[in-house]
């Protein structure tokens, strides 16, 4: 069998009824609706799948058409769209819904073409309309769905960019914050390349099971800045397409935390290391001193090596001393509060000083002797005085000029004459350290409250690094006073609650809640006493 021309499969021309059977036979069985119309548009003949699909009545009734069915809100478009269709004699193809008796509405995508024999005119009209609602639904939903995701995108804390074949579909506001893009100026529909280099998004791990691990990156944001991100991709459906979904996290204050949390480790594992080292070096420093004391009756007291080992004597209490300082750090825990012999602390942190001070700055120490020790944490205490020492130091930077460092025992009176400390009386060592600096200016100076300054009369560059200082004092029982005079310098106050021997008597009955504390304080005292 051959294929023959349409024409000549066709009823031969007036045949008639052969050609009404024929169509008649196509329409009926036809899953699509079908519909006639003449050249002015008016409807001659409906099928049974279009009457089903409008919700129309099997019977025919005069007058009826498809544009009966219309939905309310697509009536006068759709019959102002086939009316200039039918005069102008073109094809008719549009989109919309029928509205059944039950309520109910079908999308439909109905097209219609003009009937011509030969290059006459139009002897009217055949249409064709298909039921697309299940695939409208499925588009409705889908746009739904995307805008749910919009919503709670633009809502995320997290920085969410979606992007695919090189370009950026979507982007929220905590990503434009992130990656530091300008929000005044359209972002999505514009190459990934304009905004990020080219490494930065390449090769990110995919998986379509399992979530990707993520990977770190480093970016310089448009503003010079340069932050540390966490970049988690996935493949998602975006707009009915296939997408990239990019998860952004900050990490560089995290990053800098971690580094901390690091060096605090070594940190304590050093001072682990130098406690032990301690132990054992001042094994060998009791052997040395007692040694040394056992040969010191057998010699002449006025011969040479008699003043050799007077030397070695004393060389060996200075070590253990030293030691004691090192046994304090290397045995504390964060914030462990011991007792501390301030005197020691200092003559060593000085020491080590003396070497780095430039020649145009000298150093006085006014350090008559041992101070009554204060229950402190002996980390926190060195700081302080080195930051103290580093700040005189620092304003005699250029002209140089006198460090002087004061270190005594001072009892407080609520009778003293000028006692205007917030302090209870009591015991009390006092550090001073005083620059013959350029002082603070009077035309940047700012009231500060008070116990910081008394009176107040540091501007806010100096202030700013007393307050964490004064907080460190308050949190040891103290206060922390600084005065400062233009053109003659600055002297910074410490006070800090000494702890009272066992031998000095309480002035006060402790109360009961107090009793455990002081009890270990005492403890830690007479270890502290028998390791001097």
């Amino acid at each position: 069998m051959t294929a023959q021309d349409v024409t000549t499969a066709l009823p031969p021309p007036g045949d008639f009824s052969t050609v009404e059977a024929l169509v008649r036979t196509l329409s009926g069985q036809a899953s699509i609706g079908i519909f006639l119309s003449d050249p002015e548009g008016r409807t001659l003949y409906l099928n049974e799948r279009l009457r089903r699909i409008a919700g129309l009545p099997v019977a025919p009734t005069p007058g009826e058409c498809w544009r009966n069915a219309l939905a309310p809100e697509d009536h006068d478009p759709i019959c102002s769209e086939w009316s200039g269709a039918t005069n102008a004699e073109r094809s008719f193809s549009r989109e919309f819904r029928f509205r059944r008796p039950d309520g109910s509405l079908r999308w439909v995508m109905a097209e219609a073409f003009p009937l011509r024999s030969g290059g006459g005119p139009s002897g009217g009209y055949v249409g064709i309309v298909r039921d697309i609602t299940p695939r409208q639904l499925a588009l409705d939903a889908l746009h739904a769905s995307e805008e749910r995701y919009r919503t709670l995108a633009q809502q995320s804390p997290h920085a969410i960019l979606v992007h695919a074949d090189n370009a950026i579909l979507f982007i929220n506001e905590a990503g434009a914050r992130l990656f530091g893009l300008a929000t005044a100026h359209p972002i999505e529909g514009r190459p990934l390349w304009d905004f990020f280099p080219k490494e930065f998004l390449h090769d990110l791990p995919l998986a379509e099971a399992a979530p990707s691990p993520s990977v770190e990156r480093q970016l310089v944001r448009p503003d010079g800045t340069v932050i540390d991100v966490e970049l988690t991709a996935a493949p998602v459906i975006f707009d009915g397409h296939p997408a990239i979904q990019i998860l952004g996290t900050h990490i560089t204050e995290r990053k800098v935390i971690a580094g901390q949390l690091h060096r605090a480790k070594k940190m304590a594992t050093v001072a682990t290391l130098a406690g032990g080292i301690a132990h054992e070096f001042n094994n060998c420093l009791t052997a040395i001193m007692g040694f040394s004391d056992l040969a010191l009756p057998s010699l002449v007291p006025d011969s040479r090596v008699h003043g050799h080992i007077q030397q070695v004597v004393l060389a060996s209490k200075r070590a253990r001393d030293l030691v004691t300082q090192m046994l304090m750090v290397g045995r504390q825990t964060d914030g462990a509060k011991q007792p501390l012999s301030l005197d020691i602390l200092l003559k060593e942190t000085l020491r080590v000083l003396k070497m780095k001070l430039p020649e145009s700055i000298s150093l006085r120490e006014w350090i008559p002797g041992a101070t009554n020790p204060v229950l402190a944490d002996p980390t926190q205490i060195h700081e302080l005085c080195l930051n103290l020492l580093a700040r005189s130091q620092q304003a005699m930077t250029i002209s140089g000029g006198v460090l002087e460092v004061r270190l005594d025992n001072m009892g407080l009176d609520a009778s003293m004459t000028g006692h205007d400390l917030p302090l209870p009386p009591g015991q009390y060592v006092r550090l001073m350290i005083s620059d013959t600096g350029k002082g603070i200016p009077p035309d940047i100076r700012a009231p500060i409250i008070y116990p910081l300054f008394a009176p107040p009369s540091t501007g806010s560059k100096a202030g700013a690094g007393l307050v964490e200082l004064q907080r460190i004092v308050s949190e040891h029982g103290g206060t922390l006073r600084a005065t400062s005079t233009a053109g003659q310098g600055t002297t910074i106050e410490v006070y800090l609650p000494a702890m009272l021997q066992p031998s000095q008597t309480v002035v006060q009955e402790p109360s009961r809640e107090r009793t455990a504390p002081l009890a270990e304080a005492k403890e830690l005292l007479a270890e502290h006493d028998k390791e001097r």
